[in-house]
């Protein structure tokens, strides 16, 4: 016994199958993007790494600034050095932050342009031995 969810799902990867069958095109496209998607994936889970690891370096650096300024007998010049080593610092981490995000949004944009452009070479590729193998008889048709 099958349930409306099933036959519904049934009936789109059959709509789906059937599209992808009639337009040789949409084939390669599909499986390009998601192969850029992946890889755009994979790309964010690294930028995403390293801004945290970021992140927990300016949590310690913090700490420890704060552990200078207000230790026992704390020296003012000493406070003004860990606090200006602190705010050096999180300026690093804001300059990198934003250099790896230009770099991420590019490899981002390369990842999906080089997808599209083997995604229309192998729709090219495609459509062509479609058309090859249309104009090729099996039988001989009397005349």
């Amino acid at each position: 016994m099958t349930t409306d969810s099933t036959t519904t799902a049934n009936n789109l990867l059959e709509r789906a199958r059937s599209l992808l069958a009639a337009n040789p095109v949409i084939g390669p496209q599909v499986e390009q993007f998601w192969k850029a998607q992946d890889s755009i994936l994979k790309e964010s889970e690294a930028f995403s790494k390293a801004w945290f690891d970021r992140r927990h370096k300016a949590a310690r650096s913090a700490i420890n600034a704060m552990r200078k300024i207000s230790g026992d007998g704390a020296d003012p010049s000493a406070a003004m050095r860990a606090i200006m080593d602190w705010q050096q610092g999180s300026c690093q981490r804001l300059a990198d932050d934003t250099q790896e995000w230009v770099a991420l949004c590019a490899r981002c944009t390369g990842r999906m342009a080089d997808a599209e452009a083997e995604a229309g070479k192998r729709s090219v590729q495609e459509v062509a031995k479609r058309a090859k193998s249309a104009t090729v008889t099996k039988h001989a048709t009397p005349v």
